[in-house]
């Protein structure tokens, strides 16, 4: 079991507060004095001084004190003050690189990188690859297109320099990537969750049996469902791999590390989290529901101070069994604060409907359509079955309705569609579309 920094990673919690709280009063210093975004929030919340700033960074209670921030905060700032905004040091420092979010909830919001931070960035993923016991006989295969989304680009460098042959699936179809991934022996796929399913699914249709591969361990990100017990089970059945659910995002960094034990651990030595109830951004305790609430300290010259990431998991604080003790999250990311819905009055994460399609069984892939207004929501649902399904159409299409409302009280609509008949995607995507009631299903 491989550690970056073992002295941090398992350090006692006051001894990792302390840590953060040296490295948040230095952050807010910089930022209130070279910062014009960050100046005029702490200004705007009665830190008139650099004296007042620094203080507030002496407890979890007072650092509470100062605004969260947003993605539209700053997007509107970027607007407003094309091409950075004004979240950034001034004088501006030298950038290097520049990418995007994906785009999925809106525009994208730009990032730009130092050199400094792309290091930083880049020590983020080596974090994870070292605790998967990652060595330069592995070579890692990266699913991804290496477009202008940051993705997993910070993979690229961390294996090289772990010594790690390290190959890009930019530019290759799905099938070929299948083939680089068998004859190249590659031991470590990263890619997201249902892209693995993708690939073992064309692996399939193209007879090759992607079980006899050399991969050993999968890595995924970039959207929920590789800590859905289903999914997990499914995506490792099909590979006969283990998969490790390791989360992050493009304005905060690569905040997630999966342990040996599946556990979800967040990076507690370069961030600073808070756990937050959404409603009244009060904390919440162990095992409680919250959002995740993030400082980053590896990006001065642009960085995010209790951003609002609105991803939601349940918090552990105990010692995990590889010998951790940063925060885990308990059963991975839940679900968006923003992409719950209320459904016949029972709150519906996304995560929970694949948990529920994952554990009845033999559904190869799916959709949801959400449909009706904000006052009263339902779900529509299709499937794909798998080509050795242990029953037929109807039987397995009832059980996943009588699996609703036995769980959830809810009455759902599900049914079954063609193999290959529901749009596939290795780009981070979602199976859920909002649909208005009085239009009719889509095609």
């Amino acid at each position: 079991m491989g550690f970056f920094a073992r002295g941090i990673e398992t350090a006692p919690r006051a001894a990792i507060e302390t840590h953060q709280f040296a490295r948040l009063r230095s952050l807010l210093e910089r930022s209130s004095l070279d910062n014009p975004f960050y100046r005029t929030k702490f200004r705007a919340a009665g830190l008139g001084s650099l004296q007042d700033v620094i203080e507030i960074a002496r407890s979890p209670d007072r650092f509470r004190q100062l605004p969260t921030s947003g993605k539209q905060e700053l997007l509107d700032d970027q607007a407003a003050h094309p091409p950075h905004g004004t979240n950034v040091l001034s004088p501006s420092p030298p950038f290097v690189r520049q990418h995007q979010t994906s785009g999925t909830t809106g525009t994208p919001l730009k990032v730009w990188e130092t050199r400094q931070s792309w290091e930083w960035m880049t020590t983020l993923w080596l974090y994870q690859l070292l605790a998967l016991d990652i060595t330069p006989v592995d070579t890692i295969f990266m699913a991804f297109n290496f477009g202008h989304s940051l993705g997993l680009w910070n993979v690229l460098d961390a294996g090289m320099q772990l010594g790690a042959l390290t190959l890009t699936g930019g530019g290759l179809t799905s099938l070929q990537r299948v083939d680089s991934i068998v004859h190249n022996r590659a031991t470590v796929l990263v890619c997201t969750p249902s892209y693995a399913l993708r690939l073992a699914e064309v692996a399939a249709d193209n007879r090759i049996d992607i079980r006899r591969s050399a991969v050993g361990t999968i890595i995924v990100g970039g959207e929920p469902g590789a800590s859905v017990a289903g999914t997990r089970d499914r995506i490792e059945r099909l590979w006969g791999a283990r998969l490790y659910d390791s989360p992050g995002l493009t304005e905060v960094g690569h905040i997630g590390l999966a342990c040996p034990h599946q556990g979800v651990h967040l990076v507690e030595s370069e961030f600073y989290v808070e756990m937050l109830d959404p409603e009244t951004q009060r904390p919440v305790g162990p095992g409680e529901a919250g959002e995740i609430v993030v400082t980053n300290f590896g990006r001065p010259a642009t960085p995010v101070i209790r951003y609002r990431t609105r991803d939601v998991a349940r918090p552990v604080y105990d010692m995990c069994p590889c010998g951790r003790t940063f925060m885990r999250l308990e059963g991975g990311i839940i679900g968006r604060s923003d992409d719950m819905i209320v459904v016949r009055g029972v709150n519906v994460f996304p995560s929970l409907v694949e948990a529920i399609i994952r554990e009845c069984g033999d559904v190869s892939e799916y959709s949801v359509e959400i449909v009706g207004t904000q006052d009263m929501y339902s779900l529509r649902i299709k499937i794909e079955l798998d080509a050795d399904c242990t029953g037929g159409p109807e039987t397995i299409r009832r059980r996943i309705e009588d699996t609703f409302h036995r769980r959830l009280y809810l009455k759902t609509d599900v049914e079954v569609v063609p193999a290959g008949a529901l749009p596939r995607s290795g780009a981070k995507r979602s199976r859920f579309v909002r649909v208005e009631a009085d239009k009719p299903s889509l095609k």
